[in-house]
């Protein structure tokens, strides 16, 4: 009775404590903070992991008995959370390693995979809780790629450039350190240019903030150097250096604009020319200087030729009036340069030198001039233009004579002869004129032709110009896919990510700029392995040129062997076209496992037992080198024996040795059959999931048992009969005495 109720005692304190803990709260603000998750040992599909994550506590007081319970439902076979704990007490700032251990199932084939963590621990009597997210890589890499946000900065300013580092692989990266340097003298980097972090999950994005300093006089082109390094969860380091390039440009300054109310002045008088300046810029100009300075003798500037000014905001402008007298009997066109000097609100220094032409009233003469139709030409063709000579004078302009030539024969030739007379032109009449020319192959852009004019007037005045005719050449670029070939090759139903690397070519006679090439789907046989794995884009595509464009695409299981055409889509910025490529998807052979069984019941613990597996090939096509393995953490002994060739129709029973764990339960006992092969130079496989049954084992035990019992109760018989007869021939003995 005692003892009974001290245990009871024990069990009603234990309800209450476990009441107590049970009132536990999860916390709203996380007390605690991972730092790290990293495995001490992984092993996939043999024996158990070791994973150890290190916590980081930041609540205002004291914690103790911290325990962890981590759920590896996704990736363990045999356990759905394990547990650890630490009972000691955690300060402000302590750390806290648990370690959890557990097998990794030989079916976790994925890069990554989520493990909830619940963390409990006391703090000022109560029970809280605390829930994480973690990711466990288990076949996964992790593959930190670097942009920035932000590819512009002023000159003359500390400008902040935003950098993303992106974990673009299939598994955790640790331990981030982000250094960042600058590659140019000019460009000083602000502040800190080392970051750290603990971890970025897969397709994680991390952003940090260099402050970089840009001086006047740097280049319009700059660049920084980010070098990344990090770790793995099994503690393989990882580094790489990225270069990205800067855009540098000037910040909003003023700017000025010359314009008069009037460009035509008379010669022997003074003309009264009102002057205006006006600020076009962004910014206040401060401390203007205004010199004026006409560039012919034959023109004077009346008056003071320089001004200042004290400002000038953004949008105003100044009117100056001045006086300009021109000789008598100038004619022509006369300029007068404008030199403005100011500065901005950071006091920088600027200079504008323009100039304003003013126009003499002239005497009636012949003016001619050139014009042309149709500016745009082709590349590697005749184009044919046609010149207009147009007369906007008054007067005839007679003896006229045309030249039309290329200073650059291996851009543009004209055919025949480029020269043409007229006797007479008259005022406000033209001349058409058509002339052929030939431009060079892989001429893009701009092409200058030149042309000389020769004429008199009535008086016999002779005049002459030449004149510069710039036309546009535009070419058509046509672009095709040559080649394609598919890694691996052959190719079978039911392969992932299959490279298709084309060549994209420019058979056209203009450059291709803005390609984009996209692979269209097959339904029921391809489509892409993932987004965007199916385009590709080209910038520029030069003439003759040619570049390898590469796609990831997904054949489907069900996908019928024979050829395909996968219809592709390239556009540029003026045509689309359409093409395909070939895709053959050959036969592969089907190898199925009809049949695995034991030569006799089996029971845990069982040795030297026959284990036999039945295998067909179902297909239409021979698989060479076959090799049969039998996976099970049970089943050990010769579990791989090799078939070797196997025709379409063929049938092969394959006979392994095998002992079985005493460990394994009665029942159905799943084990994996993989069936691997050679096919046309590629190594293919299979796993299928197969039973075996396991019989319960100490049947026979029990019999002995029973049978050994019953020996004994029949020796116990017989020696009692055998003593009851001892004692009555002793008694017999004594009553005859």
């Amino acid at each position: 009775m005692l003892r009974f109720g001290c245990a009871g005692i024990v069990i009603l304190v234990s309800l209450v404590i476990l009441s107590s803990a049970s009132t536990g709260v999860f916390c709203a603000e996380t007390n605690f903070k991972v730092e790290d998750v990293s495995w001490r040992a992984l092993n996939v599909g043999v024996g158990n992991s070791t994973c150890v994550v290190q916590l980081r506590y930041y609540g205002s007081g004291p914690c103790s008995n911290v325990e962890g319970t981590l759920d590896v439902s996704q990736l363990s076979e045999n356990y759905t959370s394990v547990s650890d704990k630490y009972s000691g007490t955690v300060e402000n700032g302590g750390a806290v390693y648990l370690e959890f251990v557990f097998d990794v199932s030989s079916s976790s084939k994925a890069g990554w995979y989520k493990a909830p963590l619940t963390v409990n621990y006391m703090t000022d009597g109560r029970v809280i809780w605390e829930k994480f997210d973690l990711v466990l890589t288990v076949n996964g890499n992790p593959d930190l790629s670097v942009r920035t946000g932000g590819e512009r900065i002023l000159r003359g300013y500390i400008n902040e450039v935003p950098i993303m580092i992106k974990n673009d692989g299939d598994g955790l990266a640790r331990k981030v350190r982000v250094t960042v340097q600058s590659q140019d003298v000019y460009l000083t980097v602000i502040g800190p240019n080392e970051f750290s972090a603990d971890f970025l999950m897969p397709n994680e994005e991390w952003a940090v903030v260099v402050k970089a300093f840009a001086q006047l006089s740097i280049r319009d082109g700059s660049s920084i150097a980010v070098n990344v390094r990090y770790e793995d969860q099994e503690g393989a380091a990882y580094a790489e250096t990225t270069t990205i390039g800067l855009k540098v440009e000037d910040p909003d300054k003023p700017s000025m604009v010359v314009s008069t109310n009037t460009t035509k002045i008379s010669p022997g008088v003074t003309n009264g020319v009102l002057l205006s300046i006006l600020n076009s810029g962004g910014k206040e100009a401060m401390d203007l200087t205004i010199k004026l300075t006409p560039a012919s003798n034959q023109l004077t500037l009346v008056g003071n030729n320089t001004f200042s000014f004290q400002e000038l905001g953004v949008g105003e402008a100044l009117n100056l009036p001045i006086s300009l007298y021109l000789e008598p009997q100038t004619y022509g066109s006369l300029p007068v340069y404008v030199v403005i000097d100011y500065k901005d609100d950071r006091n920088s220094t600027y200079q504008d030198s323009l100039s304003i032409g003013f126009l003499s009233e002239e005497e009636p003469e012949p003016k001619v001039e050139v014009l042309t139709k149709g500016p745009q030409l082709q590349p590697n063709a005749i184009n044919s233009i046609t010149m207009i000579i147009e007369n906007r004078g008054e007067k005839a302009a007679k003896d006229l004579r045309i030249n039309l030539f290329s200073q650059t024969p291996e851009v543009a030739v004209v055919v025949g002869t480029g020269v043409e007379h007229r006797d007479l032109l008259g005022p406000k009449e033209t001349w058409e004129i058509q002339k052929e020319v030939f431009v060079q192959p892989n001429v893009y852009g701009a092409v200058p032709l030149y042309v000389q004019v020769q004429y008199q007037d009535e008086l016999h005045n002779r005049y002459s110009f030449t004149s510069t005719i710039g036309f546009e050449v535009k070419g058509t670029p046509s672009l095709a896919i040559s080649s394609v070939i598919y890694n691996p090759s052959p190719v079978f139903a039911g392969n992932r990510v299959v490279r298709a690397n084309c060549v994209v070519v420019n058979h056209g006679n203009y450059t291709a700029q803005d390609v984009s090439v996209t692979l269209g789907e097959i339904g029921g046989v391809v489509k892409p392995s993932y987004p965007g794995s199916d385009r590709v884009r080209i910038p520029f595509l030069t003439v003759g040129g040619s570049v390898s464009a590469q796609f990831l695409l997904d054949i489907d299981e069900n996908a019928k062997p024979g050829y395909y055409e996968i219809p592709v889509n390239i556009s540029t910025s003026t045509e689309n076209i359409s093409t395909v490529i070939p895709l053959t998807v050959s036969e592969k052979a089907k190898i199925l496992v009809d049949k695995i069984y034991f030569d006799r019941e089996v029971t845990p613990g069982a040795r030297n037992v026959k284990l036999f597996v039945e295998t067909l090939n179902v297909g239409n096509v021979t698989a060479e080198e076959v090799r049969v393995s039998v996976i099970s953490g049970y089943i050990t002994g010769s579990t791989t024996q090799l078939l070797g060739s196997m025709a379409s129709g063929t049938r092969r029973v394959v006979v392994m040795e095998v002992d079985v764990d005493d460990k394994v339960s009665p029942g159905e006992l799943p084990v994996d059959v993989e069936v691997s092969w050679s096919q046309d130079g590629r190594s293919m496989s299979e796993t299928s999931t197969k039973s075996l049954t396991i019989g319960e084992s100490g049947k026979g035990e029990i019999w002995v048992v029973m049978g050994v019992l019953a020996v004994l109760v029949a020796m116990i018989a017989i020696f009692r009969k055998r003593v009851s007869e001892v004692c009555k021939s002793f008694l017999y003995k004594l009553r005859g005495q």
